[in-house]
């Protein structure tokens, strides 16, 4: 999932070397960052803003809109069927069994 990040304005570059150039409103960036604080906390205090191109024509350049987009992606906690969070130790634990060895 991702919301588009409003205030945010993606340009093209003005010279060779600057293929874009971000534009964002300081206060819609900041509201934004607060109202996902939980996607950060589940993701270890990481972010990602893709930057995106419409289907949309702009008639000003004859090319696509360009826009930015914050994912909003949680890692899932794995759990088993009681409920309970399965830690990495206990994945496929059974399978390490010496009784179990094909050979």
């Amino acid at each position: 999932m991702s919301v588009i990040v409003k205030g945010m304005f993606v340009n093209e570059g003005n010279q060779d070397f600057v293929l874009h150039r971000l534009k964002f409103d300081v206060n819609e960036l900041s509201e934004l960052l607060i109202a996902h604080k939980d996607v950060f906390e589940a993701n270890k205090g990481k972010g990602e803003i893709n930057i995106l191109r419409s289907k949309k024509i702009n008639p000003e350049t004859n090319k696509p809109y360009v826009y930015a987009s914050l994912s909003t992606w949680k890692p899932n906690a794995e759990v088993n069927s009681g409920g309970e969070k399965v830690e990495v130790s206990q994945h496929l634990a059974s399978r390490e069994a010496d009784d179990d060895l094909p050979f």
